[in-house]
């Protein structure tokens, strides 16, 4: 799964190149600790394409009662279910995104003493992208833009951590998955694992408060 990424202090200009974005809203405030309910930049597709600020947790665009009664959790989304879950269908067919990150945390060890973990793949843009999905709704009286990130089983690499991946898509199938040309159910797949690398990191992330690069620093010997 993807409960926490890290998108850092973005260099928007090589973002924007490596994506072709024409249409921009400002970046959100930096952050290597980006948690469900708060904000991140997504791309979606168009001519040209567009960056946007969004939620993290998707609401679906029929959503009309108070953001507070909604009780789904959708930072998350199963890709094999997306294309039938009524909270997620219609984005898959209508509203792909990319979210830029630098990686992704995850968690290992005993309840009360686990060891959090910082997940990368090795890429020559400035980062890498998850697949998402985004819409629009109107709650509580004012448009709200929310996303969610897709998830697949996990690779070798990372199953000792969680059995589910979010998918990080290769660069040459950013377009694909964005425009609708690539076969999506193809491209939802963990990364190849030669190209994955994980390392240990401060306990300090599980705390959403806390913020900062050296949260994706290395503090143990990695995998």
């Amino acid at each position: 799964m993807c409960g926490r990424f890290a998108v850092g202090e973005v260099e928007m200009a090589r973002w924007d190149g490596w994506l072709e974005v024409e249409g921009a809203e400002p970046w959100p405030e930096p952050s290597w600790n980006v948690a469900p309910t708060q904000t991140a930049a997504i791309i979606v597709a168009g001519a040209p394409r567009s960056r946007l600020s969004a939620r993290w947790g998707l609401v679906p665009h029929w959503w009309r009662k108070p953001l507070a009664e909604m009780k789904a959790t959708t930072f998350n989304a199963r890709s094999e279910e997306a294309v039938q879950k009524p909270f997620f269908r219609d984005a898959w067919r209508r509203g792909r995104c990319l979210v830029p990150a630098l990686g992704y945390f995850e968690w290992s060890g005993r309840k009360g003493a686990k060891t959090p973990w910082f997940v990368t793949v090795q890429s020559n843009s400035p980062g890498i992208c998850f697949a998402g999905l985004w819409a629009e709704a109107m709650v509580d009286g004012a448009p709200l833009r929310s996303f969610t990130v897709l998830t697949c089983a996990a690779g070798v690499a990372t199953a000792h951590l969680h059995p589910r991946s979010p998918v990080i898509l290769a660069e040459d199938a950013w377009a694909g998955w964005l425009d609708g040309t690539a076969d999506a159910e193809a491209l939802m797949t963990a990364p190849p694992d030669s190209r994955v690398e994980l390392w240990e990191v401060d306990g300090r992330v599980g705390n959403v408060r806390q913020n900062g690069p050296d949260l994706i620093q290395r503090v143990g010997l990695g995998l």
